[in-house]
C-alpha cells in the first residue's frame, strides 16, 4: 500500500519537475545526456520498510530500484512524448555493504550505465550520509503493448557495454547452462 503512495507521489513530482524544467531535444530525438543522467530520489526508512530484523531488508532495495527506475523511464517517455512503456527486470545483483537502519535518510543513485541491441543496465548506489552502503545492478527489457522495444527509441543506438556488464552477461549464461543436481 506505501509502495503505491509513495509511486503516485512520485508522478506527481514527476510532472511538476517537466513543467519547470523542459530539456531540449536534439534533432527530433532524445539525448544521450538526458537518458544516462542519473536519478536521484530521497528515501526515509520507515516502520514499514522495516524487516524482522533491525535492518532493512533485501527486499526493500528492491522496491527502491524500481520506483528509480520508474522515474526514469516515465522522464524519458516524457521527453521523447511516447506513450507509456513498461518494464520487466531481466536479471538483477545486489550487493550489500552496511546495514541501513530505522528512521535513516537513504539516497538511491540510479544510472543508465550501458545498453545493447535488447537491454538496458542500470547501476543503483545507495547512500546514508554519504556513505555508500549498497550497491545493485538492473538489467532491464523495455516493452510496449506490441512487445519488447530496443533501447534505440530512446536514441541508445548500437552496443555500449562495459567490461563489467560484458563480465556479468557472461555469469548469467554460465549459470542458465549449470545442469542442476
Amino acid at each position: 500500500m506505501n509502495m503505491l503512495v509513495r509511486f503516485f507521489i512520485m508522478i506527481s513530482l514527476l510532472k511538476q519537475q517537466q513543467k519547470q524544467h523542459h530539456e531540449q531535444q536534439l534533432n527530433g530525438q532524445m539525448s544521450l545526456e538526458f537518458v544516462t543522467a542519473p536519478t536521484l530520489r530521497h528515501y526515509r526508512i520507515l516502520p514499514h520498510d522495516m524487516g524482522f530484523r533491525t535492518h532493512l531488508p533485501n527486499y526493500r532495495y528492491l522496491s527502491f530500484i524500481e520506483l528509480n527506475i520508474t522515474h526514469w523511464l516515465l522522464a524519458c517517455c516524457h521527453q521523447a512524448n511516447r506513450k507509456s512503456l513498461r518494464w520487466i527486470i531481466a536479471m538483477q545483483e545486489m550487493i550489500y555493504l552496511k546495514e541501513v537502519k530505522f528512521l535513516d535518510k537513504m539516497s538511491v543513485s540510479s544510472q543508465v550505465v550501458g545498453w545493447d541491441n535488447k537491454y538496458v543496465y542500470f547501476t543503483h548506489r545507495f547512500f546514508v550520509k554519504n556513505q555508500l552502503m549498497a550497491v545493485g545492478m538492473t538489467k532491464v527489457l523495455l516493452i510496449n503493448k506490441q512487445g519488447a522495444c530496443p533501447p534505440s527509441i530512446f536514441n541508445m543506438v548500437g552496443e555500449q557495454l562495459t567490461d563489467v556488464i560484458t563480465t556479468w552477461n557472461t555469469h548469467q549464461t554460465a549459470v542458465k547452462s549449470t545442469p542442476s543436481s
